[in-house]
């Protein structure tokens, strides 16, 4: 993927020097350069980026799930990687932002690109590649991507292209070879990308069509008149098969299939800003504020930047609220009754929930269950390490209230996770149990007796032996 020698304007990103670029273009004319140094550099640069949770200058894990997308293979084994471009519409002010979302997408492209042949799927959704910042980086894309990048590319789609797209598709032209430009092929529907890369196999399509980001089928949709999907008031079986995202939490290792997007957007907003204190505000949040944020959610628009997180904290509640069925279903509420688990016997509690995610429910539904205990386990667990630490330093504060605990985190989520299909004066005296029971699996929640998938992988080692290695001589 070659630029033609054009006059380049000054480079005004942190991403390359002059220099570098210069010794990128010189590379380019040598047939024996398969990738130059500037690149490389880059890509190392970008895995120091690798980190999770509040971690200082980490990839906001939800780029995984929303940005640039691992799609599997085509039928004839070719890796499919799914684009949104869309999902930057934030952050298109941002210089320092833009350039970590390049050093994200190049390190993410380069372990798909240059290992063998993939397919891209580029999605629209009202991008403007004209903005000055975001023009400067994608000129710089298209100097050092290495040849192999346009070698192994099979086939570049553009879903739901614009005139204004076509017109800045074309705008392009001159910087990209003949042979990129053969293999763009522009279409107006998923369907049609489904079937074209696993023809015959509506098992495959379905598991593709999964892939592509609920803003995206929402967009699909409303293009050739069906239903657009949604996020609240869904039954969660519902939008994990229709839209839910394959998802690794770095926090913990663990890998979690077909969540709910809406929920890891939430939870990992929440988790990078170490938001434990404003849990204590979620119901004190405008209204005003609240609604156009919830449909935000609610249609899968990226969330907007600088948001108060009791608006976030406010939004999880109520989708949560919103299910049809709580995460452990109704039956849960009336065995917890009929078995009479009192409020603090941990014992008959930790019993109970192993039995109700090994053998009660769905297998979609227990990870999110399980996912979104897991994100309360660690909140409370930041809040306890700052309260801890004012403690430490000062008497004043020692006696001070941790605002998030599971038993407060119970008090408020518990309905989500556990309550009676008919509210009446026998079922809320059951609502103490049930907050308890939820509070041990927020305290237990990264139990191994607990866990349904397989093995986690430690995040936390491999950056630490990551910066080890960087550091060494």
């Amino acid at each position: 993927m070659r630029l033609l020698r054009l006059p380049s304007p000054p480079c005004r990103t942190s991403i390359i020097s002059e220099a570098d670029l210069e010794q990128v273009r010189w590379d380019a004319g040598q047939e024996d350069v398969e990738v130059s140094e500037p690149y490389r550099r880059i890509i190392e640069e970008a895995k120091s980026c690798i980190g999770f949770g509040a971690a200082r200058g980490s990839f906001p894990e939800e780029w995984d799930a929303q940005l640039l997308v691992d799609c599997g293979a085509t039928a004839e084994g070719q890796r499919i990687v799914l684009f949104t471009p869309g999902f930057l519409q934030p952050i298109l002010n941002d210089a320092d932002e833009l350039d970590r979302a390049f050093h994200f997408l190049l390190l993410h492209m380069d372990e798909m690109a240059m290992q063998k042949k993939y397919v891209f799927v580029y999605c629209c959704l009202g991008m403007d590649w004209s903005a000055p910042l975001l023009a400067e980086r994608l000129q710089i894309a298209f100097e050092i991507l290495p040849r192999k990048y346009t070698k192994n590319l099979k086939r570049f789609y553009v879903l739901h292209a614009t005139s204004s797209t076509h017109v800045t598709m074309w705008s392009f032209y001159a910087w990209l070879t003949p042979q990129f430009w053969d293999k763009i092929q522009f279409v107006n529907s998923i369907e049609t990308i489904c079937e074209d890369l696993h023809p015959n196999d509506e098992s495959s399509q379905e598991e593709l069509r999964r892939r592509f980001p609920q803003v995206i089928q929402r967009q699909d949709a409303l293009r050739n008149g069906d239903d657009p999907p949604v996020n609240f008031g869904v039954p969660i079986r519902a939008i994990c098969n229709t839209f839910g995202v394959d998802f690794t939490d770095k926090t913990t290792g663990r890998w979690y299939p077909k969540l709910p997007p809406a929920v890891i957007f939430l939870c990992e907003a929440l988790e990078r800003e170490a938001a434990d204190e404003e849990f204590g505000k979620l119901f004190e949040v405008d209204p005003d504020a609240v609604f156009p944020l919830l449909n935000t959610i609610d249609y899968g628009n990226p969330l907007p930047r600088d948001l108060d997180p009791a608006l976030l904290w406010c939004c999880l509640k109520v989708w949560l609220d919103c299910l049809p069925s709580p995460l452990l279903s109704f039956e849960a509420m009336n065995l917890l009754q009929s078995r009479e688990i009192q409020p603090g016997n941990i014992q008959r509690q930790r019993e109970y929930l192993i039995e109700i995610f090994h053998e009660k429910l769905p297998e979609e539904v227990a990870y999110v269950a399980l996912y979104i205990s897991s994100f309360l386990h660690t909140m409370c667990n930041v809040a306890q390490d700052r309260w801890g630490g004012k403690a430490a330093g000062s008497s004043a504060t020692a006696s001070a209230p941790v605002m998030l605990t599971p038993s407060t985190a119970a008090k408020v989520f518990a309905s989500g996770f556990l309550r009676p299909r008919v509210f009446n004066g026998e079922s809320m005296k059951a609502v103490p149990a049930a907050e308890s029971l939820i509070a041990t699996l927020i305290e237990g929640a990264e139990e191994k007796d607990l866990w349904i998938g397989g093995e986690a992988q430690n995040f936390a080692k491999e950056t630490a032996d990551s910066e080890s290695d960087a550091e060494s001589p």
